[in-house]
């Protein structure tokens, strides 16, 4: 029923949109239910991942040169690619690596860069080359640098069956698993490649005049198919087609190598031995001590792990494996995600109840309601939107959401404080609901649009898994405007009915707490503001005790900064990566791994509970688990070894893997040895953040400054896993011609020749045998390559015929390199790596304690030396050059913004005034509460400088329709009114926003404690906004309108 001399909703809904929709609360309703289903039903085709897609922003080139020395490469291949890459456009940094038979480079992408553009001229640079690649090198490889999703690692493992049984059965279950239709990338890990290998005799080689390279031309020539055109005939064309490529070991053997006159032939079969196996290197693969092949299927960005490990489990309860064989799941990462995010949605459930409770003692409850649902209503519909922006449901979205929850209150706070502030002035429903919602329209829209573009610096953060902050601008952006449409057209119409919902005892509740909230803005908040607008120095001075106050705790380290902390993305394993020198034989690798297993095993002792699950072993290469976090590719080599443990999940684990990582390494203390160890609980590679590149044209010294650097380094207390490059590579033997070689027509290249397919074998074809790529090879046996005895009495054919020794031809001279060379823009440079144990020194203490007591002496000591920094420390540079870049671009379009809106130039300056103030309150908060500053706590500063912008807005707008009411109205007086009209609605934003983030603050889980100084900067500087707002922003009013005046 209207209320008498009340507009009727037909008046009402010609005064704009807002009017409209509380005139017509049909459409206003119609309105809430487009947003709720376009929501769910786009939510619903999302996919789900664990964590946003990351950019490496690296192009990555490679080269295979099987068979050369790390120098070889260098000078063969990495020279020429970086004689034509350095210097591109868009190209940060190129790093280049040359190891035995492998080059590799990084084409590092300035922030700004195309990705694509640069890949384009990388490409065509690379092919330009003239003369390239070098004869022995394989075609080079120019792609971006991606990471490989794993979704799940499946263990086949037998202790019974021989190894090509083993494979057999992991090859089965991956083209089962690739017949699946959201499965598309399945590989095997931990399993040699099958090769086809021809090994010769000797001796029959020498009775019948033939060479390994005589018999592998004939191989080549004979083994592949050919097409001789096409017949015509009436019936219609024929192809004429030649079938001899052999497919299967046993084929090979009826080549013919000899045919002679009378008849006879002599065969491959009779002069070699061929084997159809494995590639003639020995690898070790256990899981639990059980002999394993590892099937891994991964994903691509579109795909949902969820849905593929869904599917996974369901084909595996029907799969049987052959007799003998076990298959289980060993690792699978889609299975925490719902945890994850479930934890999430928890907490954001609890902000919300939280904040409706705190709302439900203020307002009536239909207002109340409808200002919480208001959340969820905006998360929801903001999913319509997703696709626009190529969004998915991860970490890094929901937790967006959730840090949104007291920026999207917020607005509706206000418009409700708005309305309920009109209905206390004598409004009826219809009339407060039109002019409280309209009131604050303005400073609302160019608020929210303030904090918008706080996020803005977040769309290029590149630094590794910080990338997870980059959808943070899109999700406030959709978000916030789906906050407005509801703030503005669905909420006032709710708000515009007579009735309350408030009963007794809860409507005298909501009278009491809105008294009280009264008497204290009347009896302390009044007077505080009233004596700081009255001494305005005073207040001015406090501001900045309270800035100086906070740069002092930073510079004392009363609250220690760790901007690249160790808790990016916790992973449920632990794996150890470990090096021997180069060329240490296997035996030995498998010994130091058998270590780390035992090691790991006493820590599961001393553990409460049972925290490992299960151990898997690969001796021979470095595990793809890690490799792929970086984009990298696997490496072999019997100096390799990783040790990867599986975790049970938390209610049966205590420890974190922080925890359980820190007791694995003081339990394997210092085992020599052993070259290099990197042990990571990260789903991504955490760079060094103690980390040193240096350069010098003198080798010698170079090198030597890098020792001496590094024995610095490692007398810092704290410090573990350092490394340098400058890891000794495999022994040489170097072959130089003798006088009687030249004699003989002998070249370095011809006896090299010579040499390479006696010990490294030829290759003659490769054939596609299923899904596998199988090399055919001519070499002699392995007994025949294995001992100096043989090198010592080999014998060279000279180009006339016959047969000399090779001691006689050439000298042999043995040296020792190192086993990989490294360049940066084309200058040689050793790197020097350390990571920082938090507990005993931060990075940024220890490269202090360097770059102060130590590099000047070590520059003075190697005149030419050239030191910058590397890794870690070169991601923060070039995060804060980003933020310093960007930061200021946001603040003067937040200044343009309100500058138009204000009509003002200087009071734009006094709403950004908080923002230091905001960054004080987020210091204070870290060190009330512990927490170090990590690159997190820059970011919840950049997000609460949105907000606090936002509230000193609205503020202000009310102080000037105060002056514009009454023109006479000194200054004191509007500021004091303005604020006293404001309070509410700015300690009710404040409250509901601590309490809406106040959940996470408790959260220890493994994956969103990385996020809580997010929270805590928030938190802090949402605290100290509001102190800002209703103290020093009417001062600071004060000191030019009062001037004037």
């Amino acid at each position: 029923m209207r209320t008498p001399g009340a507009p009727s909703r037909g008046t009402i809904v010609k005064n704009g949109p807002i009017a409209y929709f509380v005139g017509n609360p049909v459409a206003a309703k119609f309105l809430l239910i487009l947003l709720i289903v376009g929501g769910v039903f786009s939510g619903a085709q999302l996919t789900v991942q664990h964590i946003p897609e990351i950019d490496l922003r690296t192009v990555s080139v490679t080269v295979r040169m099987p068979g050369a020395s790390p120098k070889e490469v260098e000078e063969d291949v990495n020279r020429r690619i970086e004689e034509s890459v350095v210097g591109l456009p868009g190209v940060a940094r190129v790093v280049g690596t040359a190891s035995q038979g492998f080059a590799r480079f990084d084409v590092e992408l300035e922030t700004f860069a195309d990705a694509g553009e640069v890949l384009a001229d990388v490409r065509s640079a690379v092919e330009s080359i003239e003369n390239f690649p070098p004869a022995n090198a394989e075609r080079p490889r120019v792609e971006l640098k991606k990471l490989a999703i794993e979704v799940m690692t499946l263990a086949v493992a037998s202790s019974t069956v021989p190894e090509d049984a083993l494979r057999r059965a992991a090859e089965a279950l991956r083209d089962d698993l690739l017949a699946l239709p959201s499965v598309s990338q399945v590989k095997l890990r931990g399993t040699r490649d099958r090769e086809i290998a021809i090994e010769m005799n000797e001796e029959e080689l020498r009775r019948h005049n033939l060479t390994l390279a005589k018999v592998a031309r004939i191989v080549r020539r004979v083994s592949r198919n050919a097409t001789f055109g096409e017949l015509r005939t009436r019936a219609g064309g024929v192809v004429l087609h030649a079938v001899g490529k052999r497919q299967v070991g046993e084929e090979f053997g009826n080549i013919p190598l000899i045919t002679r006159v009378d008849g006879t032939i002599v065969t491959l079969g009779d002069v070699a031995t061929i084997r159809d196996g494995f590639v003639d290197e020995d690898i070790l693969s256990t899981v639990d001590g059980k002999p394993a092949v590892f099937v891994r299927v991964e994903a691509s960005k579109e795909q949902s792990l969820l849905e593929i490990s869904s599917n996974i489990r369901k084909r595996l309860e029907t799969y049987t494996p052959p007799p003998g064989i076990d298959i289980r799941v060993w690792n699978d990462t889609a299975e925490p995600i719902f945890d994850v995010l479930s934890d999430i949605v928890r907490n954001a459930v609890i902000g919300i109840i939280l904040v409706f409770l705190c709302l439900v003692f203020v307002f009536d409850l239909r207002l109340a309601f409808w200002i919480a649902l208001g959340i969820p209503l905006s998360f929801v519909g903001s999913l319509m939107f997703f696709d626009l922006a190529s969004l998915t449901l991860n970490l890094g979205t929901l937790f967006a959401f959730f840090l949104l929850i007291g920026i999207v209150v917020d607005d509706a706070v206000v418009v409700g404080e708005s309305v309920a502030a009109e209905r206390e002035r004598g409004k009826n429903a219809l009339e407060a609901a039109v002019s409280g919602a309209r009131i604050v329209a303005g400073p609302i829209f160019v608020g929210v649009s303030t904090t918008v573009l706080a996020f803005v610096p977040f769309l290029f953060v590149t630094e590794g898994s910080l990338q997870v902050v980059q959808p943070f601008f899109w999700v406030a952006l959709f978000v916030l405007a789906v906050s407005l449409i509801e703030a503005f057209f669905v909420l006032p119409s709710h708000l515009s009915h007579e009735r309350r919902w408030s009963l007794s005892p809860l409507r005298e509740i909501q009278a009491w707490a809105r008294d009280a909230i009264d008497r204290m803005r009347d009896s302390i908040v009044a007077p505080a503001v009233s004596w700081a607008v009255r001494h305005v120095w005073l207040t001015i001075v406090f501001g900045l005790v309270f800035f100086v106050a906070a740069l002092a705790l930073l510079r004392s380290e009363q609250v220690r900064v760790v901007i690249l902390d160790n808790t990016a993305s916790r992973s449920n394993t632990v794996q150890a990566n470990l090096e021997l020198p180069v060329g240490a034989p296997f035996e030995a690798s498998a010994a130091i791994a058998e270590r780390f297993v035992r090691a790991a095993e006493a820590v599961d002792k001393d553990l409460e509970g049972t925290a490992i699950d299960s151990i898997s072993v690969i001796v021979g290469n470095v595990g793809d688990a890690a490799r792929s976090r970086s984009g990298e590719e696997p490496r072999n080599g019997s100096h390799l070894a990783s040790v990867r443990l599986h975790l049970r999940d938390r209610p049966l684990r205590q420890a974190s893997p922080v925890e359980i990582e820190r007791l694995w390494r003081r339990n394997i203390g210092n085992l020599p040895g052993l070259a290099k160890v990197s042990v990571r609980t990260t789903r991504f590679q955490i760079m060094p953040s103690v980390a040193y590149a240096l350069v010098h044209d003198d080798t010698e010294k170079l090198e030597q400054a890098a020792r001496d650097l590094r024995a610095f380094i490692a007398s810092i207390p704290g410090i573990y896993q350092l490394s340098d490059s400058l890891v000794p590579g495999k022994r040489h033997f170097v072959v130089r011609v003798t006088p009687a070689g030249k004699a003989a027509g002998l070249t370095p290249t011809g006896i090299g020749r010579q040499l390479r397919a006696n010990y490294h074998g030829i290759e003659v074809q490769r054939i596609q045998r299923g899904r596998d790529e199988i090399r055919v090879v001519v070499r002699y046996p392995a007994e025949r390559r294995r001992s100096l005895r043989e090198l010592a009495g080999e014998r060279i054919r000279r180009p006339g015929g016959g047969e000399v020794p090779l001691s006689t031809v050439a000298w042999i001279e043995e040296k020792r390199e190192l086993a990989a060379l490294t360049r940066i823009d084309g200058k040689s440079t050793v790197l020097v790596n350390a990571h920082a144990e938090l507990a005993q020194v931060t990075p940024i203490q220890a490269r202090r304690k360097i770059d102060r007591e130590f590099l000047p002496g070590l520059i003075a000591k190697y005149p030419g030396l050239v030191i910058s920094d590397d890794a870690g420390v070169r991601q923060e540079r070039h995060l804060f050059e980003t933020l310093s870049l960007l930061v200021p671009f946001v603040l003067i379009a937040m200044y343009a913004l309100m500058a138009g809106f204000l009509r003002s130039y200087w009071k734009p300056v006094v709403a950004m005034a908080g923002v230091p103030i905001a960054f004080a309150g987020a210091v204070f908060g870290h060190w009330i509460l512990g927490w170090d500053i990590t690159a997190m706590s820059l970011f919840g500063v950049i997000g609460v400088a949105g907000v606090i912008v936002n509230d000193a807005l609205v503020l202000l707008d009310r102080y000037n329709a105060i002056r514009r009411d009454n023109d006479m109205l000194p200054a004191i007086a509007a500021a004091s009114a303005a604020t006293r009209h404001r309070f509410r609605a700015v300690f009710l934003t404040s409250l509901t926003t601590v309490l809406g983030l106040s959940p996470l603050l408790y959260v220890r889980g493994d994956e969103l404690i990385r996020f809580v100084p997010f929270v805590v900067s928030m938190l802090g500087g949402m605290v100290a906004a509001g102190i800002f707002t209703l103290f020093i922003l009417p001062t600071l009013v004060m000191i030019v309108d009062g001037r004037r005046e």
